[in-house]
């Protein structure tokens, strides 16, 4: 199964990591991401974010 990392510190996504998520449907730690917040679509954990966009449940780990 493939694991999503971040984009920012390279660190594979764990359940309870609080992240973004961007325009582009990129994942990122909300402690890594420093870029405008009008291009954050959504923020949660990982897994309620995985469970929410059917996109990312092949994701999970």
């Amino acid at each position: 199964m493939l694991k999503i990392h971040c984009p920012i510190c390279r660190n594979v996504l764990q359940e309870t990591d609080v992240v973004l998520l961007d325009i582009i449907n990129t994942l990122i730690h909300v402690r890594c991401y420093t870029g405008p917040y009008d291009l954050i679509t959504d923020k949660g954990t990982y897994k309620e974010l995985s469970e929410k966009y059917s996109f990312l449940q092949e994701f999970v780990h």
